[in-house]
């Protein structure tokens, strides 16, 4: 519904509400590059406009006030979803159990020079001893005599150097 720019319409039913915002949520969810296979990022910007609706709801600006608590709601999705991908991925680096997958050893030799190419020598030793050989952390710090913290401080560091280059064999 269009209404003109000095006026504004109050909702009293939420459906027609969300049937004028519709677009705006799938503006948003275009706008900041998502692509929402299982439609969580819909569900959030329509939970996000009832909110905003029930809090701002009699407010001349509620337009404004919606489309910023949506994006902003949707902002803080993506920011729950990396970390929780990032907590997954270095928990299963630095898990005490160990994680050797005897396809990786088939992995081309050019990956391999690749990675070690990119990685300092202690870094080296977290790759080919945690990742292809299977090892756990406490293991490698008792062959390296030193502590499972640092050796888990080098797989972080691992993580932070392979990822820009690990884009160009996925």
């Amino acid at each position: 519904m269009k209404v003109k720019s000095n006026e504004y319409k109050k909702y009293d039913d939420f459906q027609e509400l969300l049937s004028d915002y519709n677009k705006m949520i799938h503006y948003q969810i275009h706008r900041l590059g998502v692509r929402d296979y299982y439609g969580e990022f819909y569900q959030e910007g329509v939970t996000a406009l009832w909110e905003a609706h029930e809090k701002y709801g009699d407010h001349e600006t509620f337009p404004k006030l919606a489309t910023m608590y949506i994006r902003n709601r949707m902002i803080d999705l993506i920011r729950k979803k990396k970390k929780y991908e990032e907590s997954e991925v270095m928990e299963s680096l630095i898990s005490d159990t160990p994680v050797h997958n005897s396809q990786i050893e088939s992995f081309d030799p050019l990956f391999w020079k690749t990675v070690h190419r990119h990685l300092s020598a202690k870094q080296w030793i977290f790759v080919r001893k945690r990742i292809i050989e299977g090892y756990s952390i406490k293991e490698i710090a008792e062959m390296e005599n030193t502590t499972a913290d640092a050796v888990k401080g080098w797989g972080k560091e691992v993580k932070r150097k392979l990822k820009p280059i690990m884009s160009d064999f996925i």
